[in-house]
């Protein structure tokens, strides 16, 4: 016993000592991509990097993990607590959200503070795994493991990649930069994040925004598929309840499960601009083509033209090439594909998520759904935990897998289409958060804010922010109606 004794205080010793030691802000030039951005905008940014331990358990401290932050300056500062702003994934860059941000209200009012994650965009050491690319399946675990061994080989410590250590940052952050309380808004995985961070440092947290929101407490791949097909079907009663489009594709559902057979059977090989190269469609390759268009609200109400083109054979139908009609929203949003961060995406499902998902559920609660449906998304969700096998670290405690519970004012909004934090996500978040309010948009995806044609996300999110302690004023939510789908001609 006297030996166990020993041992922990000296580990509390050691991670004191790593603990200790300021952390430190590095301003720097911008990037070229955010510096041509601030000049379309005519808008102030600053940029640096957050210097802290990498891994704050270790017996050493150490400073080579560098988070890069971009600070953007209100044009008409309204002289309350800046916006920090933590974008999805995990893994994904904060540069591809900077037009957006460009773009807002909130802009206008609020200073924002945009942080990349660990190991992501343009933070150091970056965890992109550049073994997987865009001809690589990425349901094949094989692109994995080499990244894994040479992440390890480069000695970078993956097991320090996760939510409390990322809130850990941003902790320190606000410290650094002389800010007491800081407004967060989290988007998607950013959402969970800035749940950690109410949860372990709510004294700096003066409100909370939540969008797109995921749950500490729920098990993403064991909900995946019904969450995945409840989205799809929003598609074919919100188009049901449209006299127009209930006229021009009846029967939409069965003219997507007959695209999905047909595709099934017989995979099409096409042509598409985006791309160099031709593709094969599968029927679990519309299944995705489907699921990520209901991410965009821009893309949402062509989904039963493009449904009803596929049935007849015309595998070329395009919203962008449809005449007459609005293509989707163009993005001055700079390429980011290099800086997502599969590494960093890795470090967290397998630490956070996957010990908490059993294989059975996932593939049982499938288990009446059509079957390239319940294939494709089983077998997705299923793939990540093949990845774990691989992906050494070690799994959290059972803390990162239960409910926060706090009173600190919270705004969450959701998609009514999202497929990935679908609108119970964001009522189940709201049953513990004993200050919030949560509004649901009827015709948005994956994320309501930082969007186009986000005016009364805006305004609600502006209402709340000048007192969060009071109900926001939410009127232009009456205006809100279903998607005004495209009808062909």
């Amino acid at each position: 016993m006297k030996l166990f004794l020993g041992f922990c205080v000296l580990m509390l010793a050691f991670n004191a000592a790593a603990q200790s030691i300021t952390p430190q802000y590095e301003t720097s030039d911008c990037p070229d991509s955010i510096r041509r951005l601030a000049r379309e905008y005519s808008a102030e940014i600053s940029c640096g990097f957050l210097v802290v331990p990498e891994d704050r358990q270790a017996r050493e401290a150490s400073w080579d993990l560098e988070r890069f932050v971009a600070q953007i300056a209100a044009r008409q500062p309204t002289g309350k607590a800046p916006i920090l702003y933590l974008a999805g994934g995990p893994g994904a860059p904060v540069a591809e959200d900077i037009a957006q941000i460009l773009q807002s209200q909130l802009h206008q009012r609020y200073q924002i503070i945009a942080i990349d994650q660990r190991g992501a965009g343009f933070s150091r050491p970056s965890l992109n795994c550049y073994e997987l690319d865009d001809q690589t399946d990425y349901l094949d675990p094989a692109w994995s493991q080499p990244c894994f061994r040479r992440l390890v080989k480069e000695g970078i410590a993956l097991r320090a990649y996760n939510s409390a250590s990322d809130a850990h940052d941003l902790q320190d952050l606000l410290v650094v930069l002389g800010i007491d309380k800081a407004n967060v808004y989290g988007f998607s995985y950013g959402s969970r994040l800035a749940l950690t961070f109410a949860r372990d440092f709510p004294q700096r947290i003066r409100a909370l925004m939540l969008d797109g929101v995921l749950p500490l407490h729920l098990n993403i791949f064991e909900e995946l598929a019904l969450n995945g097909n409840q989205s799809v079907a929003r598609i074919f009663s919100s188009c049901d309840a449209n006299v127009e489009c209930r006229r021009a594709y009846s029967n939409l559902r069965s003219s997507f499960n007959y695209v999905m057979e047909t595709l099934d059977r017989s995979p099409v090989e096409i042509q598409r601009e985006e791309y160099d190269y031709p593709i094969t469609i599968t029927g679990q390759d519309f299944v995705f083509d489907v699921r990520y268009s209901l991410y965009e609200k821009h893309l949402i109400p062509f989904l039963p033209a493009k449904i009803d083109a596929y049935a007849r054979g015309e595998y070329d139908f395009h919203p962008a090439r449809v005449d007459g009609e609005t293509a989707p929203i163009e993005t001055d949003a700079p390429d980011t594909s290099d800086l997502s961060s599969e590494g960093t995406l890795l470090s967290f499902l397998c630490a956070e998520e996957a010990p908490f998902n059993r294989r059975e559920l996932i593939a049982n609660r499938a288990a009446n759904l059509h079957g390239v449906l319940r294939r494709a998304w089983v077998e997705w969700a299923i793939s990540y935990l093949n990845d774990c096998k691989s992906w050494d670290v070690p799994r959290s405690s059972a803390r990162e897998n239960q409910p926060v519970e706090s009173d600190i004012p919270t705004l969450l909004l959701s998609g009514y289409f999202d497929p990935a934090t679908p609108p119970h996500w964001g009522e189940e978040a709201a049953k513990h958060l004993a200050n919030s309010w949560h509004y649901v948009f009827p015709d948005a995806g994956h994320g309501v804010l930082f969007t186009a044609d986000a005016a009364c996300a805006e305004s609600i999110a502006l209402s709340f922010l000048a007192d969060p302690q009071r109900q926001p004023e939410d009127v232009c939510m009456e205006g809100l109606t279903s998607p005004d789908f495209y009808i062909r001609p």
